[in-house]
């Protein structure tokens, strides 16, 4: 009896081993199941996101070819009314662009791609610099914006490209739910936070409006959140997308910061922001980039015009884009200065520089067959071609496709829509920093002032001019050709790459170089007298005494003899 017991409990205890191997079999594939379920929506919402950030991509090239020319047309009409609606346009354009803005943002938010980048600056002066673009809006519907700064010192780390996203999305919303006459104040101080021990930053931006009803307080951060509740007062050129004040405290949040809303006891809402004040940089390590260059926009000078291109005396400018109305739009902006060639793309272009003398590239990032930082690399690898100022043209506004096209060689980086006039003056200013490195060079003849990385082309080809001329200088007979031959290529490669690093023909760089070393033996003959200007004339490889007098004089505005009295350093 007991034995039949025993076996009929070993069968239960078999059939619900059983069960429960079916179980846990059934539970796996649902696990399996919800896992593959889970990749599956990730996926959707990064193709959905990736979506976005290509739509908002592609508006920016259209958005440039609308501001652009209308911005151009505004400066030549004359007539008030076509102004006015030439305005109209304009204004509408700038609108899209702050949606697209938005759009991209909120997809580097989504994708944890958005990049922090500290930086020491004036914190109030950033501030001051958005507060007055908001002055014409504010203005229109007599609403008073108020200051209320009390740093004692508003030099500190900070991102700025940040904080202009969190002003500008909480000054636009102050804005919009304030009515004419309001008033809107900001606030910036500093405050110690008692829990931490550690200095903060508080900012503040209070309105005047209605205020912002109980049931929306807590979801006023939310994503795609817009309140039905509250009293909107028409602003030309806004419209609420539910993204703006999400993408606050999302930035906020990323800076290590919070942010909250409270109804004011009498009228309107004051959002606070409380921030890590960095008296030093809490990225230390890392490597600071310039991406504007805010030297004067001035014309270049003579010197430059002198090295342009043949035809017409002009440099010729290569533009690599692959949309044809942007294509023709940036041709027709420098053809009034330049020459222009153009290319759909990469390999289009590397064909173009095999067979034309090029002086200037501009490149679009992103291209069908051969993308911008491919070419500029490709430019830069290559002898007869690396030498050329390379400016790169793109929608993206990433710091990261910025430093990738600053690692292969690119010059400078304009972003999508640009002014017309910022292009125009990021050229000239890449064309004057060239000229300052040349007139430089011809002084010191030294590679060190040229700032070139030690392996690129350039840096190799510059060495080698020097080391040739350093051991040929002396001779008389060493003329242009024979430096043609000593360098190993075409005297047409050689004068293109010569004229572009030092502003000389190789004719002219034998003279200058001579020259320089003529003034080094002059001041050191002035110690020892040991030597005439003749016997200094021959030393550096001049037949003619005569001759190298008065090369010497034109190229230093002083007399040989003269220096020799004269105790002032080299002018």
């Amino acid at each position: 009896m007991q034995k039949e017991t025993l076996v009929e409990q070993k069968k239960e205890l078999s059939q619900q081993n059983l069960i429960l191997s079916q179980q846990n079999e059934k539970i796996t594939q649902q696990k399996n199941q919800l896992i593959k379920m889970s990749r599956k929506v990730h996926r959707m919402h990064v193709d959905k996101l990736e979506f976005f950030t290509n739509i908002s991509h592609e508006f920016r090239t259209p958005i440039t070819l609308i501001i652009g020319p209308v911005q151009r047309a505004i400066r030549l009409s004359s007539d008030p009314h076509v102004i006015e609606q030439l305005n109209y346009v304009e204004r509408n354009s700038r609108y899209l662009l702050n949606l697209v803005n938005q759009l991209m943002d909120f997809q580097k938010v989504e994708s944890k791609k958005i990049e922090i980048t500290f930086a020491k600056d004036n914190f109030l002066h950033s501030v001051e610099s958005i507060l007055s673009s908001f002055e014409p809006q504010v203005q229109d519907r007599d609403i008073s914006l108020l200051r209320r700064f009390s740093l004692s010192d508003p030099l500190f780390f900070f991102d700025s490209e940040s904080l202009h996203k969190i002003l500008i999305n909480l000054l636009s919303n102050a804005i919009k739910y304030t009515p004419n006459g309001g008033n809107i104040t900001v606030y910036v101080r500093p405050v110690h936070d008692r829990k931490t021990d550690e200095e903060k930053l508080y900012i503040a931006v209070k309105d005047s409006g209605a205020g912002i009803p109980e049931q929306d307080l807590g979801k006023i951060f939310k994503r795609f959140y817009q309140s039905r509740h509250r009293t909107v007062f028409p602003v030309y050129g806004q419209s609420s997308t539910g993204i703006g004040l999400y993408l606050c405290k999302q930035l906020i949040q990323l800076l290590g910061g919070s942010i909250w809303v409270k109804n004011n006891k009498k009228a309107g809402c004051t959002f606070r922001i409380l921030l890590p004040l960095y008296r030093s940089n809490p990225q230390s390590g890392g490597t600071d980039h310039q991406m504007v260059d805010k030297r004067s926009d001035s014309e270049t000078g003579q010197s430059t015009e002198k090295r342009e291109n043949k035809q017409k005396g002009r440099l010729t400018f290569l533009v690599v884009e692959d949309n044809h109305d942007m294509r023709n739009y940036i041709c027709s902006i420098l053809s009034s200065s330049y020459n222009t060639l153009k290319a759909t793309h990469g390999v289009e272009a590397l064909t173009i520089l095999d067979s034309h003398h090029v002086d200037f590239i501009i490149s679009d990032l992103m291209m069908p067959e051969m993308d911008g930082i491919e070419l500029s690399k490709r430019v830069k690898e290559k002898m007869s071609t690396s030498h050329i100022p390379f400016l790169m043209l793109t929608a993206k506004s990433s710091e990261t496709a910025q430093l990738d096209s600053y690692r292969v060689g690119v010059d400078s980086y304009i972003i999508k829509p640009f002014d017309e006039e910022m292009l125009i003056t990021r050229i000239r200013n890449i064309l004057k920093a060239r000229q300052r490195y040349q007139q430089l060079f011809s002084e010191k003849m030294s590679t060190d002032i040229l700032e070139m990385d030690e392996e690129s082309n350039d840096k190799k080809f510059m060495d080698r001019v020097l080391e040739v001329m350093k051991d040929n200088y002396q001779d008389p007979d060493f003329s242009a050709g024979d430096f043609v031959k000593a360098m190993g290529m075409s005297k047409s490669l050689l004068n293109n790459k010569l004229n572009a690093l030092s502003g000389r023909s190789s004719g002219e760089f034998i003279r200058v170089y001579r020259l320089n070393i003529a003034y080094s033996k002059i001041l050191h003959n002035k110690k020892t007298k040991n030597k005439n200007i003749s016997d200094i004339a021959y030393d550096v490889g001049f037949n003619d005494p005569k001759y190298f007098t008065r090369c010497f004089s034109r190229h230093f505005n002083i007399t040989p003899s003269r220096l020799i009295d004269n105790d002032e350093d080299k002018p």
